[in-house]
């Protein structure tokens, strides 16, 4: 291959360099010589191209030799007929590199000024700041915090503050926390409970809720807190008519049987990062616990491997800011907050994020997968599934075989199937060739999925 070489800039290149000149760096034609390997594959097709054609007639032969030496026929070329059969226009250098690179397509904006573009750019990362949306069918309770009037020291002028609002997700909440949760924000009071025995032996106790001297609700029970509970549902259904549809809702739920947490989809909290400042928020909207909540769980369940104990301190800033400091056995995690709740939030994600145990996790949707409300089946979770079983021994005829049974246990295999298929290796265990893993069954563990 010839190397070209420049004297005074002491630069080699393998192609041809060729003289662009006032035309456009973008549009012009690419000689063929400064392609070395298309120049050479047209070469070796010309060359095959003619060793094909079948030989000339011993008369043209003679006529083309004169005194023995061999007498080539002139060939005459305008300048363009030489540039098209000699240099390439862009859309023959783009299938040439297609035959040879993969492409890949890359949109590219224009703006007509740096305003619009500045614009762009500000409306892209507040999209990328922006709070994800909520899970499907997730029915949330908004209403409107009341505004207190404030003297402006001149006059008797009253300022008013923004309005507020207070967003409550009902899903996992029990009557008497909604009803304590929205009477504390919305009305600022404190509901209270009378109760009362009565001389029915089906329900036995009353109960009756209070708010600002004034009786709401009226709700009967076997017991106290049962009478509590249904005399709180009452009352949200005078204060909140929308709760309405969620009491029905739960009802058909309780008439199927079936558990509603058990379905939910954790994936909304598979984009969110641990140590993301929105995790709070979004887990008290979503009824998942709390960051200090899920690092209690992880705590007692590896107990154990670490010193259990929570210390933490709270040193006062400038500007009505506070340092939290959360220190858990070796681990120790400093944020700044507004107060001692937020702080105590941030500081137990910071915890969670270096946590030796689970080094590859990153994302919150894994820890509440781990620790969250449904790691663990509860005591009614498990009788029901007991009594699904027990149900399905009981369809089974004389002399043949239980089909609700193994229909049962063909969905609990495809659950299985499910599951593993999800599990994707991090990697593949190859150990050097000097050690040799020996196995009793002969299975190779040279190449193990991690």
């Amino acid at each position: 291959m010839p190397i070209y070489l420049h004297k005074q800039t002491r630069v080699c290149t393998l192609a041809q360099p060729y003289f662009l000149g006032p035309g456009s760096a973008r549009k012009h034609e690419v000689p063929l010589s400064a392609i070395p390997c298309l120049q050479y594959r047209r070469a070796l097709e010309t060359e095959t191209a003619n060793k094909q054609v079948p030989p000339n007639n011993s008369d043209q032969n003679s006529a083309n030799m004169t005194n023995g030496f061999h007498v080539w026929s002139a060939c005459i070329e305008t300048i363009q007929e030489n540039k098209a059969t000699q240099s390439l226009n862009a859309i023959q250098m783009r299938e040439y590199c297609q035959k040879l690179f993969q492409f890949k397509v890359i949109k590219v904006l224009r703006f007509k000024s740096w305003s619009d573009r500045r614009r762009f750019t500000k409306q892209r990362k507040y999209q990328k700041l922006q709070r994800p949306t909520l899970p499907e069918g997730t029915k949330l309770i908004k209403f409107p915090l009341p505004v207190q009037n404030q003297d402006s020291g001149k006059g008797n002028a009253n300022v008013r503050g923004p309005k507020k609002e207070w967003i409550m997700n009902p899903n996992g909440k029990s009557y008497v926390c909604i009803l304590h949760e929205y009477v504390q924000h919305a009305l600022k009071k404190q509901p209270s409970y009378e109760f009362k025995e009565l001389e029915n032996a089906a329900t036995p106790y009353a109960a009756t809720v209070t708010i600002n001297s004034m009786q709401y609700g009226i709700g009967y029970g076997t017991s106290k807190k049962q009478a509590k509970s249904e005399a709180a549902k009452a009352t949200l259904e005078i204060l909140i008519p929308e709760m309405r549809e969620k009491i029905q809702e739960d009802k058909r739920v309780g008439a199927r049987g079936t558990s509603k947490g058990q379905n939910t989809d954790l994936s909304f909290f598979d984009e969110i990062k641990i140590e993301d400042p929105r995790v709070s928020e979004l887990c008290a909207k979503t009824t998942e616990p709390s960051p200090y909540a899920i690092l209690l769980t992880c705590l007692q369940r590896n107990f154990g491997l670490g010193e259990m104990h929570i210390k933490y301190e709270v040193n006062t800033l400038r500007h009505q800011k506070n340092e939290f400091t959360m220190t858990v056995g070796k681990h120790l995690a400093k944020v700044i907050c507004k107060n001692k709740r937020d702080g105590k939030q941030r500081a137990s994600q910071s915890i969670l994020q270096v946590w030796a145990l689970h080094p590859h996790i990153t994302s919150w949707g894994s820890l509440l997968r781990l620790y969250g409300n449904r790691s663990v089946k509860s005591i009614k979770e498990k009788k029901q599934e007991e009594q699904e079983i027990t149900l399905l021994q009981s369809k089974a005829s004389i002399n043949s075989p239980n089909f609700a049974i193994l229909s049962k246990l063909r969905t609990e295999m495809k659950k299985l199937k499910e599951i593993k298929a999800a599990i994707q290796p991090i990697g593949k265990f190859i150990p050097p060739d000097d050690v040799a893993l020996p196995t009793s069954s002969g299975a190779d563990l040279n190449n193990v999925d991690l």
